[in-house]
């Protein structure tokens, strides 16, 4: 068999949790990646990363896995759902600008202070997404955004903290 199972999986202790804090969107390239052990050591490109604050508990990723027996294939679809609130002329430019790229590369943290890149070499887009004042004081005056890529591997895991692994590409916070 060429595809033998390497490792076991043990049942981890309860002490995950969910949710997205940080998304960085890479306004550049990204020349060459290097991985260890199924981690991303090394981003090597030129621009920026620049970073999207997110509030507690609006933001998620989720990945499916496409395989077809018959065609002999396996491609990971990711898809990052992020809200950015109260809406602003500078804010709606910027919407405007991502829907317009075909070829995002969006860095996400989770809130288990794990890094991840989504889009590494295909690419991610806007999908679908919202705009809305809100009816009540209490609803969302903002944007909710979805980023789509389909990918031939599964999300890439950074080694670290972004800064870490970045070569000739500047973070830019907000």
């Amino acid at each position: 068999m060429a595809c033998n199972i390497t490792s076991a999986i043990a049942l981890n202790c309860m002490d995950s949790v969910g949710g997205i804090n940080l998304a960085y969107i890479l306004a550049g390239e990204i020349t060459s990646t290097t991985q260890l052990d199924g981690e991303i050591t090394e981003i090597t490109g030129t621009g920026n990363f620049y970073q999207f604050e997110l509030a507690k508990d609006t933001a998620f990723f989720s990945e499916a896995v496409t395989v077809s027996n018959t065609a002999g294939s396996v491609f990971y679809s990711g898809e990052l759902t992020i809200v950015l609130q109260k809406m602003s002329a500078a804010k709606r430019n910027q919407i405007l600008l991502l829907a317009a790229n075909r070829e995002l590369r969006i860095v996400f943290v989770d809130n288990n202070n794990l890094t991840y890149i989504m889009g590494l070499t295909r690419g991610a887009v806007i999908s679908s997404g919202n705009i809305a004042t809100g009816t009540a004081l209490g609803d969302l005056n903002g944007a909710t955004l979805v980023f789509t890529s389909q990918e031939p591997q599964s999300v890439g895991i950074i080694d670290g903290d972004l800064a870490s692994v970045l070569s000739g590409i500047v973070i830019v916070n907000s």
